[in-house]
This record gives structure tokens, sequence and C-alpha cells, in this order.
């Protein structure tokens, strides 16, 4: 279990200590697990590869959407991502993957862009990956939202910095050796879009209107419609090679537990992921 390390000053984002990332697998769970304890955050990773069998789990739409892409990454990440989803949920609940139902509805406009929810999990959850890995927050109080980001190209930082931060973001960042600047700025960029993902808003919200200080983010001015009155506190996670991760949550979190994914068949049976 990592237990949390605190920023330096009111822009932790700027601090040269990164969180390691656990060892490849972490825990494996048994078939029916407990859920996170009051602030806990588990946090599964899952490989994108080629699985044909988990093919099996995903709902009728999803089946569709992967059978119209060729093999390769697109298809493997989409197959991963949804099925992971609900192999997830089988931890928790018991039932079989393949029944699990998890509702995409937006609480704006009712499409199925929203934030993904397990019905009847007893939990709250986030998602995010790159072309290689997919990862999984899990709180059971309040909400969380994760995001996970490269440092972008040169040639678009600047624009970036210009586009999403605060002026009091755009100084403390302006004050960094050249070398510095493209991590700090990513760990910033995963902390505000880690917000966005949990209060639903995504790209509808504007970044320049969210000030990350310290190990929480504020609004500054109006972020997006109906925006969140809780607080929201924000920490890093532990992620493989150059990549930078952010958890963003309504119950601040003490504490990560990296959980690792034996992959079910659709009958809730486990084999080797």
């Amino acid at each position: 279990m990592i237990r949390e390390r605190s920023g330096t000053g009111p822009y932790p984002y700027l601090a040269e200590n990164r969180p390691r990332p656990p060892p490849e697998g972490g825990a494996t769970l048994s078939a029916v697990d407990a859920l996170p304890a009051t602030g806990e955050c588990h946090l599964w990773s899952v490989p994108v590869r080629a699985r044909p069998e988990w093919e099996a789990l995903l709902s009728p739409d999803e089946a569709a959407r992967a059978a119209a892409m060729p093999r390769g990454v697109r298809r493997d990440l989409l197959v991963t991502s949804r099925a992971a989803q609900r192999l997830v949920a089988h931890r928790y609940t018991g039932r079989p993957a393949r029944g699990v139902r998890i509702e995409r509805a937006c609480a704006r406009c009712g499409a199925g862009h929203g934030r993904p929810r397990v019905l009847h999990g007893g939990y709250d959850y986030s998602v995010t990956h790159t072309r290689r890995r997919v990862l999984i927050a899990v709180v059971t109080e309040g909400r969380v939202g994760i995001d996970l980001d490269t440092s972008p190209y040169p040639g678009v930082l600047r624009r970036l910095i210009a586009r999403i931060t605060t002026p009091g973001e755009r100084a403390a960042l302006s004050r960094l050796p050249a070398r510095e600047l493209p991590e700090a700025f990513t760990r910033l960029w995963s902390r505000k879009e880690a917000v966005v993902k949990l209060t639903g808003h995504g790209l509808a919200a504007r970044l320049d209107r969210i000030e990350v200080r310290g190990d929480l983010a504020r609004p500054v001015g109006s972020p997006a419609e109906d925006w969140p009155a809780f607080p929201i506190h924000l920490r890093d996670a532990p992620v493989e090679g150059d990549r930078i991760a952010a958890i963003a949550s309504t119950r601040r979190i003490t504490a990560l537990a990296p959980r690792s994914l034996s992959a079910p068949a659709a009958t809730g049976t486990t084999r080797s992921a």
C-alpha cells in the first residue's frame, strides 16, 4: 500500500520527486474482494493486448464497435478497457462479469458519454489509458477521477500552457529551468484532466479556470455549468515509464492500493491476465 506523499509548497506539481510505480503485477485479488476502505483508492493496472476471450464480456453495442474495427491496438484497447471494467466489478460483487451493467448516461444531456457507473456496485470509479495500459481508480466514498498523460512535444507545450493555466500557474511554471518544464506542466495538466473527469464536464470545462494549489483544485470564475460546490482533492499516482497520472477525489485519499487483474472468462472463472 502506498501512503500519501505531500507536495512541496503551493504548487506540488513542481516537486522533483515522482512517486515510484509498484512492481509489475501488484496484488491479485480473490474472487470477491472487499471494497476500498475509507480514504483508500484501489488502482487497477491492466496491460493492453489481444484477448479474444474477453470479447464475450462486452455489451452488444461494444461488441459491434469492436467487430467493426480492424484487429490491432485500437480494438485491443476497446476490448481491454470495457472488459476490465466488468472484471473489476466481478471482483467486488461476485456477479458474473458478463452480466455487469455499466451506465454511461450524461447527467446533462442523457447521451452515452457520461461518467461510467456500475449499477448496484457500491463504489465509484474512473478509467484512463494509453495505447499500452488501462488504469482504473476505485473508491467507496464520494467520487473519483483519474488521468494519464505524457509530456507534449515542445512545439505544442507553449500553446497548451497559454490555453489551460491560470496566471498564477503560468508564473510558477515560468520560474522553472527549461529541462523541468515539460514534466511539471504534464503533472499539472493531468491533475486538471482528472478533475473534469470527476465532475463529468470533460471537454466542456475551461481548464484555465481551474487552479491547482496544494492538494486541492478550486474554480476561478466559472469553469463550466453546474460546477460542484464540494472541494476536490488531488494526488499523483505511480505509473511506469515517462507517463504521469493524477487522481482527483471528493474525499481525500490517504492510501493507494495497487491491484492486478486475473482474467475471468464469461462465467466468472479466472485465467491469467
